[in-house]
C-alpha cells in the first residue's frame, strides 16, 4: 500500500482504489509518527471497534502529524469519549425515524422528503448526528429497496424536492446514480429539485470525476444542488479545491452546510476564514449547525449561547450572503 503523499487522483478505479486502502485503525503503520495517536490512546482504540472508522490518505493528509490536539483528526479518528456518552445524548437525534414514510424514505416537510440511499461513507466523522443508526445492524432507516419510496413519492405529489443522503449518495455508482434519479423522476414528475447531501468533496475528492458529474445533471427538468460539508478552513485543500471547481464548472449549485464543533472550529476567526474562502470559490455557506444531541458525540457539543455569539460576531466581518443559517434542533 503507498504511504501518504503527493498525488492525485482523475478516474472511477482510483477512487475506489483510495477507499480501498484507507486507515481504518489508528494503529497503521501509516500513523506511527502522529501525534494525536499518543493522545487518543488504547480507549480509542476500543472506539474504533464499536464504531465505523475509515479514513482516506486523501484526507489524513489534512492532520499536522505534529500537533496532538489536531482538529483534523478530531472529525475522523475515534476518541475514548465515544465510549461513555453523556445521558442526554439520543441515537437518533434529529427524528428521521419518528417521521419515516417508507424504507427508506422520510418526510419532514411538506414539499421536500429525503431519501436515504446508503449507509456507507468515506469517512465516518465522529459527530455525525446519524452515527448510531448507521452503526447498527438493524439499519431500520436504511432497510429494503427503493419501491415503496417511488410509490410514495407519485402518490404524494406536493414533494418537489428529494434529497438524497445517507450514508453518502455518492457512494453508489455513476451507473447506478444515473439510474437511481431516472427513476425518481419517472415515479414523480413534480419533482423540481434533487439535492445531494455529501462529504465527498472534502473526505474524498478523487471521488468528483467527470462520470459522476455527467450522472448528477442527468436530471431532466429538474435542478440539481449540491449541499458539501466544510467544518474547517484546513479542509479547503487542494484536491477538494478542484472538486468544487469540477461541480462548478458543469453549472452545479453548490452550497455548504457546516457543525459548530468544540476544540475544531470554535473560534469566530476560523469561521470567518471557512465561510469567506468558500464564498470566493462560489460555494455559498447555507447551514451552521449546533451539534446535534448525538450519543457518543457529546464531547463536540457547546454551549447554545456561546454558538449564538460566534454566529452573531460574524455580522460585520462578512458579506451578508456568507453568513450561513444557524440552527439548532430541538
Amino acid at each position: 500500500r503507498p504511504v501518504p503523499g503527493p498525488y492525485t487522483f482523475l478516474t472511477m478505479q482510483d477512487w475506489q482504489l483510495e477507499l480501498k486502502n484507507a486507515v481504518t485503525s489508528i494503529l497503521d503503520p501509516a500513523l506511527k509518527d502522529y501525534a494525536f495517536v499518543r493522545s487518543f490512546g488504547v480507549k480509542g482504540l476500543e472506539a474504533a471497534k464499536q464504531f465505523r472508522q475509515l479514513v482516506p490518505y486523501s484526507y489524513l493528509k489534512l492532520i499536522d502529524p505534529d500537533d496532538p490536539n489536531d482538529p483534523i483528526a478530531k472529525m475522523a479518528f475515534a476518541s475514548d469519549y465515544e465510549l461513555n456518552p453523556a445521558k442526554f445524548g439520543l441515537r437518533d437525534p434529529i427524528g428521521d425515524l419518528a417521521r419515516k414514510a417508507v424504507s427508506p424514505l422520510t418526510h419532514r416537510y411538506q414539499d421536500r422528503a429525503l431519501l436515504h440511499v446508503t449507509n456507507l461513507c468515506p469517512m465516518y466523522c465522529r459527530f455525525c448526528f446519524r452515527k448510531n443508526l448507521m452503526n447498527e445492524r438493524e439499519e431500520e432507516l436504511y432497510s429494503g429497496d427503493f419501491s415503496e419510496a417511488f410509490a410514495y413519492l407519485a402518490a404524494h405529489p406536493e414533494i418537489e424536492e428529494l434529497i438524497l443522503t445517507g450514508g453518502d449518495p455518492w457512494m453508489l455508482s455513476d451507473e447506478k446514480i444515473q439510474a437511481l434519479m431516472s427513476s425518481i423522476l419517472r415515479a414523480s414528475p413534480t419533482i423540481r429539485r434533487i439535492r445531494f447531501h455529501t462529504r465527498m468533496p472534502v473526505t474524498l475528492p478523487s471521488r468528483i470525476t467527470e462520470g459522476l458529474v455527467a450522472a448528477i445533471r442527468e436530471s431532466g427538468d429538474a435542478r440539481v444542488f449540491v449541499v458539501t460539508h466544510f467544518n474547517h478552513p484546513r479542509e479547503l485543500g487542494k484536491e477538494a479545491l478542484a472538486a468544487l471547481h469540477r461541480l462548478r464548472r458543469a453549472g452545479i449549485i453548490v452550497l455548504n452546510q457546516s457543525v459548530l464543533l468544540k476544540g475544531v472550529n470554535d473560534s469566530v476567526e476560523l469561521l470567518r476564514d471557512l465561510f469567506l474562502s468558500l464564498g470566493n470559490e462560489g460555494v455559498m455557506p447555507y447551514y451552521l449547525h449546533h451539534c446535534d444531541l448525538v450519543a457518543g458525540a457529546e464531547h463536540f457539543r457547546l454551549p447554545i449561547e456561546t454558538g449564538r455569539k460566534l454566529w452573531t460576531q460574524l455580522r460585520g466581518r462578512l458579506p451578508g450572503y456568507m453568513i450561513p443559517q444557524y440552527v439548532v434542533e430541538t
